[in-house]
């Protein structure tokens, strides 16, 4: 079977986006042994800085050409020194003692220099700078059931980058007004640009956005899930609009609050292995089979 490649983004911040990629491809690899990549392309780097001790981090601020803006730097310049068996960090995240604690968990980690990659893609090239992702990691990624690409809270170049070469699309939601508007617009907005690089993969045309995971769900009072019935009643909307895939659904359970998932980042662990009893934890866990069983259908 090929490797799923999906991004995880909206350009609406905070809901989670970093923590899914992050516990899920945990969970997915430490209970279900599949073999997760995650691609940070956030100049943030949360993801990177979550996953690795402080003595890896720092190397990694030092070796940019190990890290995802490599990437671009080389298909503007027109140079090869990205090197994916040199980048990738396998067996994340990484005992005291160096040794991984997921061994089928790896990481192209991210340099704040994505800043100014978007420049760059901006203003430097002519080429379909969209592509540049997909020609330079498609080789390397067939040992893969999933590849996870955390994206930037935006739409800009290196999101699109992740746009054209994701199979799915996958949108971390906070259960609230705001972020049902957004949804919205971020689905016209996707469709828009899969619309206009679709000469350069016609699949591309298709809808993509195939779920939703709902995150930091409060069982107080009524408010939560009202705004959970909202978007399934958006989801079908869209869905009768060609904005979401056909089989587009909220992969369930929903991520409640937890104060174990707010300061497992600290410690950088997912929840499944800083504390496997928390609430979130226990969530991670069923979302995961969910999640397998929701793509086992595309």
């Amino acid at each position: 079977m090929p490797a799923k490649t999906i991004a995880f983004i909206n350009f609406k911040g905070g809901v989670g986006k970093t923590s899914n990629v992050v516990n899920l491809g945990a969970v997915l690899a430490k209970t279900y042994q599949k073999k997760v990549l995650i691609v940070d392309l956030d100049a943030q780097c949360n993801a990177t800085f979550w996953l690795l001790g402080h003595m890896e981090r720092l190397r990694l601020e030092n070796e940019s050409q190990k890290t995802t803006s490599q990437i671009f730097r080389d298909h503007v310049n027109g140079t090869h020194i990205f090197d994916f068996d040199e980048a990738v960090i396998r067996g994340v995240p990484r005992s005291s003692a160096g040794n991984p604690h997921i061994p089928c968990l790896d990481l192209l980690g991210a340099h704040v220099d994505l800043l100014e990659t978007e420049d760059i893609l901006s203003s430097r090239t002519l080429q379909p700078y969209f592509t540049f992702l997909e020609k330079t990691l498609k080789p390397h990624i067939k040992g893969y059931d999933y590849v996870f690409l955390d994206c930037p809270p935006n739409i800009y170049n290196v999101a699109k980058n992740a746009l054209f070469f994701a199979d799915y699309y996958i949108i971390p939601y906070v259960p609230d007004f705001l972020s049902l508007s957004g949804f919205r617009a971020f689905a016209r907005v996707v469709k828009r640009f899969q619309n206009q690089a679709s000469g350069y993969k016609p699949k591309l045309s298709q809808p993509k956005i195939a779920g939703a995971i709902i995150n930091k769900y409060k069982l107080v009072g009524n408010v939560f899930q009202n705004a959970v019935n909202e978007l399934k009643l958006e989801m079908g909307d869209l869905r009768a609009q060609g904005l979401v895939h056909a089989q587009a659904a909220i992969i369930e359970p929903y991520i409640r609050d937890c104060s174990k998932m707010a300061e497992c980042s600290n410690f950088h662990l997912p929840v499944t292995i800083h504390h496997n009893k928390a609430l979130s934890a226990q969530d991670y866990e069923e979302l995961a089979s969910d999640f397998i069983g929701h793509f086992a259908q595309f």
